[in-house]
């Protein structure tokens, strides 16, 4: 993985250098109308799970009164369980292997006028959220571009969370390079109630930043604030500016 993960941020967000707090955001708050949603399983693997059920010794009548039950509707109801609820429960820090994407300075930093922040990816916050196997309510995870949607798994007791359709994104997405850190939202450090969806929010220790990008069109005030916390903090400060030749962003 990559040394540094970088957080795109806007100018509101300098908030963050004064409480050490990121939101932690519910899939229907991002960007991206397909997050957290997979496909559902077809009707052709549903009937294979019912015929692994159903006992060799049943009745062909009671088998067919089975699979009435388990129609369409089911998957449904499946696909709701699973994940239709999953806003209640699960967040997701969005962050990046290049600090230098000028869409992405576009996109998250009011058009350059933020900044980024480059997070050492070995400090303690992101190496516990390198958990084992067992762990079923956080994760730390590089997106997987793929041209299909994951398909719900079609297991039954299954107790261990599947990160997969939380890190699972279109190929129109793979200039982000993004990492995710998924945490259950009970975790949270700070709560803010707001319509349609609360805020979760989760400290982020200053210890782990490792520097500093300010947006090539950060105003002075800001600029003066971020300027004064990474000298206080001794931590290393870049201005972005546009290339001379290229459309690449450059930083000095």
């Amino acid at each position: 993985m990559s040394k540094n993960y970088y957080k795109y941020l806007p100018t509101s967000r300098i908030s963050y250098l004064e409480n050490e707090l990121l939101r932690f955001t519910q899939a229907s708050d991002l960007n991206d109308p397909f997050e957290c949603l997979p496909q559902k399983p077809s009707i052709e693997k549903l009937n294979a799970l019912i015929d692994s059920l159903i006992p060799t010794n049943t009745n062909k009548m009671k088998g067919k009164i089975v699979r009435e039950k388990f129609d369409s509707n089911f998957l449904s109801n499946l696909y709701e369980t699973q994940y239709g609820k999953v806003n209640q429960d699960i967040g997701i820090l969005s962050l990046s292997k290049n600090w230098k994407n000028s869409l992405m300075w576009a996109h998250y930093t009011e058009s350059h006028k933020g900044f980024c922040i480059g997070f050492d990816s070995q400090h303690n916050f992101f190496t516990n959220y390198l958990c084992p196997d067992k762990e079923t309510s956080k994760t730390i995870r590089e997106v997987i571009y793929s041209e299909k949607r994951v398909e719900i798994p079609m297991i039954l007791g299954q107790e261990k969370l599947n990160f997969e359709p939380y890190i699972t994104k279109s190929l129109d997405w793979k200039y982000e390079e993004e990492v995710r850190i998924i945490s259950t939202l009970n975790s949270r450090e700070h709560l803010i109630n707001g319509k349609p969806l609360d805020i979760y929010l989760f400290k982020v220790p200053h210890s782990a930043i490792n520097e500093i990008v300010l947006g090539a069109n950060i105003n002075v005030e800001n600029e003066e604030k971020i300027r004064k916390f990474a000298s206080d903090k001794k931590i290393k400060l870049w201005k972005s500016k546009i290339a001379e030749t290229t459309f690449d962003m450059e930083r000095e």
